[in-house]
Formats: structure tokens, sequence, C-alpha cells
């Protein structure tokens, strides 16, 4: 879904970038083609289809309509496609109609109108879910058991993507929504994203410790005047070079979790934010760190060449972070290095996208052969995102040039690095990398944990206004270690800390006695 790093990276890996001279969809010859096909379509869809000519042996003989809710607005040409060429492929393939309906993406989320729908009895048939609303859902008895629908009606799934997508759905031993899409995730946030033409241009070929960093991070304040960062040092790629230890964020702040021992850590507790908090410290006393981290209000300091590194995702730097830096320095180029290259690298998620099957509806086998056909194969892939050959986009040495900019299947919801065709955007060999960023990467301790904080909310809040104020400026060096931590340990444990990490511990070793 569209969220954290996934949704922008993701995105911008199909919908970034985009060709200028764009070309319209509107002449004599597809608009008979596009009546024709609405003409067949309908034909279709009013037979019982016994004439179809799919090869698929799990069709059902009878023809039947699911409901799919989506957010954001549906595009003219969305429109177009879904009364047309896409709503015969699904009558063709899977004899099923599929009716969108289009919601705001303000209710996307748990407590949204998607939520209302199902308490009230409101049928429709899937909605795309991520594993934090999913695990809200289930504990409010939303969501129905899919276990058997996903053994029998996603073959193709199967071939294309990894079954464990599913571990971020599992609870007490049924799966409760189907996962969509095939992205690398391995060491999010896990690597330093740095200025590679600096790198190149001080002649630096590699940073592997955090001494590296420092290094290349006085030499690109020295000669070309840039922070090294605007973030703060509780990024993981900062922790991950601390120690020797194998530490993976659970919330997103302080409490996180051994690899090794599955053992809770609080990070202010640990010799890793020491020294995190000193280095960053020492950066800020050097005049590496602006004095403005804590108040700057420029939405990306790195792409707009204000510092010279900020926290990597998962191999896409070039989708994420390089277009936007050389509208400024047209020069400028990127790259992600682990610090601690030897270390491990885990997968704390597989995607964030699945489709959620409410327990009001009756048709999962059908939703299960929808969602089974938008990952089937390359040319349904590139169909349902890019829309249709020749109309929509052209291929390029092997690569979509986009004609049409309407969106249509969100493209980083069917991308799937073993069957989607990249964009004109993105060279051979870095399509090479990112296809394979995740070879060798391991699930991580908390891999399919999501925490439910229904019952620890005002905790949450308490120790989440202790961390702003206290550990932040902690974090981006303007206070130090020494004389700091004392009061910051204090006002998290008069915060509720206790309460709030037994809670999470309840749910974490009940989530380890259901895989």
């Amino acid at each position: 879904m569209k969220r954290n790093w996934s949704k922008k990276a993701l995105s911008l890996l199909m919908a970034g970038t985009m060709m200028a001279g764009l070309a319209g969809c509107g002449s004599d010859a597809a608009q008979n083609d596009s009546s024709a096909a609405a003409s067949t379509a309908q034909s279709s869809a009013a037979q019982s289809t016994d004439a179809s000519t799919s090869d698929n042996p799990l069709r059902p003989d009878t023809l039947d309509t699911i409901t799919v809710v989506l957010f954001g607005e549906e595009s003219p040409r969305m429109q177009q496609l879904m009364e047309e060429k896409y709503q015969q492929v699904f009558v063709d393939e899977i004899n099923t109609k599929v009716e969108l309906m289009y919601l705001p993406w303000t209710e996307n989320g748990a407590g949204g109108k998607v939520d209302l729908m199902i308490a009230s009895g409101q049928e429709f048939d899937a909605c795309i879910v991520d594993p934090t609303w999913a695990a809200s859902s289930y504990s409010k008895g939303y969501l129905q058991d899919l276990s058997d629908v996903i053994d029998k009606y996603l073959p193709d799934w199967h071939e294309n993507m990894d079954a464990t997508a599913f571990d971020a759905y599992r609870y007490d031993g049924g799966v409760y929504a189907i996962p969509i899409g095939n992205k690398p995730t391995a060491g999010v946030y896990n690597t330093v994203c740095v200025r590679q033409d600096i790198m190149d241009a001080i002649g630096m070929d590699n940073i592997a410790t955090l001494d590296d960093l420092t290094t290349y991070a006085e030499k690109a304040k020295e000669q070309y005047g840039l922070y090294a960062t605007y973030e703060l040092a509780d990024a993981a790629y900062i922790i991950r070079g601390t120690s020797d230890r194998n530490l993976i964020t659970v919330d997103k702040s302080n409490l996180w979790i051994d690899q090794d021992t599955k053992e809770f850590v609080s990070l202010v507790d640990s010799p890793e934010f020491e020294a995190a908090v000193k280095l960053y410290n020492n950066w800020y006393n050097e005049g590496l760190i602006p004095k403005d981290i804590l108040t700057n209000t420029v939405t990306l300091p790195f792409q707009a060449n204000m510092s010279s590194l900020m926290r990597g995702t998962c191999g896409t730097t070039l989708i994420e972070n390089e277009p936007g830096l050389q509208t400024v320095v047209p020069e400028g180029k990127t790259a992600e290095y682990y610090i601690s290259p030897e270390k491990p690298i885990y997968k704390n998620t597989y995607e964030n996208t699945a489709f959620q099957v409410p327990v009001t509806s009756d048709k999962a086998d059908r939703v299960a052969m929808f969602v089974n056909l938008l990952q089937k194969n390359t040319e349904l892939a590139n169909l349902f995102a890019y829309g249709v050959e020749g109309t929509d986009y052209e291929l390029i040495d092997g690569k979509v040039s986009k004609i049409n900019n309407d969106e249509l299947f969100y493209e980083w919801m069917i991308y799937n690095v073993n069957i989607s065709t990249p964009t004109t955007a993105y060279t051979d060999e870095f399509m090479e990398v990112y296809k394979n960023w995740d070879n060798g990467a391991k699930p991580s301790a908390t891999f399919g944990f999501n925490i439910d904080y229904s019952n620890i909310k005002t905790e949450k809040a308490q120790i989440d206004s202790v961390w702003d104020e206290l550990a932040k400026p902690m974090l981006a060096g303007l206070k130090d270690y020494d004389s700091n931590i004392d009061e910051l340990r204090s006002a998290l444990k008069a915060a509720g800390w206790d309460t709030y990490v037994a809670e999470i511990q309840k749910q974490y070793d009940e989530f380890l006695a259901n895989k």
C-alpha cells in the first residue's frame, strides 16, 4: 500500500521519471477498438462462457461478480479498461466480473470506512490491506481464514511469489490475507545512502565502518560544504555499526530485538545507543550536523543537495533519491552501502500490501482467482499495470515506455520482479542488482509480527512524547549522553515503559506460539 519506504520507492519505481512527450489514447482507431472490445466483453459476460478459450482448469462454469475496494480515484482510462479489455479478461480467464469501489485514501487503515462496512454487514469481497491493519481487523473478527483457497486457487501466484509473504498475515494457524507484489525488502533502512559522485571525487571506494562514514562526511563537508545528515541517529544503519549484535527495531523507536536471542532490547539502556549518541555528539561538535536539525523545514535535504548522506532503503536509491538530486545537481550519483557488511541481512517484512476478504463475503475463491490473475505472467502483469501495448505504452529494448499516464491497477502493487517489465528509466545493471537484492537475506525474528496498540494507547502516546522531547535531541547530537541519559530513562519509566513492553512481549509470545 501507499506507506513508508515501500509506498514511495515502489510507486516511484513504476511511476517516476515519466517521458516528457506523452501521446494521447483517443484516436478513432483506438476508439473503434475500444467499442469492439466493449461489445465482446458484454457478450462474454452475458453468456455462460462455455465457448471460452481459457486453458484455466480452475475456471468456474458459472458467471459471478465480485466487488473489490481500492483507494484514490478511478482514472478515465481505468474506467474505460474496466468496462472493456480488463472485464473481458476477467470473464474469459476466471468467469468473474469485477466491480471496483474506490474510497479516498483517508479511509485507508483500521477504523476507517472499510471497517465500518464490515461491521455493518455491507457487502464487498476484497480490499487491499497492510499487516498492521490486518492484525487489527483480525482481532475484531472482521477477516476470514483463506487457507483453503490459498492452497487451491493460487497456482501461478505460487510460481511467481514467495510463500513466506503469508507469514505477515498468519494468526492462530490461519492465513487472513493474500499478499500481492514481489519486491526487495531485505535490510530496509539498514544501508546508508551516499553521494557516489563525491565518493569518486574524494577517492573512496567503500564505506564499511562508522569510521569510514565519518571520513566521508568530513571530506564532503570540507570540499562540498554539505552537512552529514538531517536525520537522527536512530537510523538502523548507525545502530548496525555500533556493535556485533544483530538488532532490529520493533516499534520504530526505543524497542528493538536481538535477532539471535529473540530478546527485547530497550535501546536507551543499550551500549549501541550510547555509541550512536556519542558519534553524533562528535559530528555536531565538528560542525557536521546542522544546528537546525530539529527544526528544519526542507522535506528532502539530501535531494536538495544540503546533506551528503541519509538512510538507504532496499537498493532503490536510484528510484527514491537520484532523480530529485539530479534536478539540483545534474551530475549527482547515489549508492547504498552496508555498515558492517559482514553481518547478516534480515527481512523484517515481505510486502506491505495484500487483499483481505471480509467475513461478510462468500466469494473468497473468486477473490483468490482474481489475485492469481494479477500475478499470473508478464503479459497480464503489464496489461493491468500499464494498459494495452501500442495504446497505453510501447516496448523499447524490452522496457516499458508509457504513452498514457493515467493510473490503472496500482503499479507499486502489481510489480513483481519475477514477471513485471521495468520502465525505460532504469538500466539493466540496476535491475539486475534490484532483482537479486534479497538473495541470502534471513527472515527477522519479528517477520510477520505486528503490534496491536489497543491496550497500550496511553502508554504509547506518552512514550512517543518523551522520545520526541528527550531522545531526539540526543540522537541529533545536540545533547550529550552522560548528562541526559538518566533523565531519559526516568521519563520513559514514568510514561509506562514497563507496561508497554509487557503487553508487546505478551503479543510476541503468542505470535511465536502460533507460528
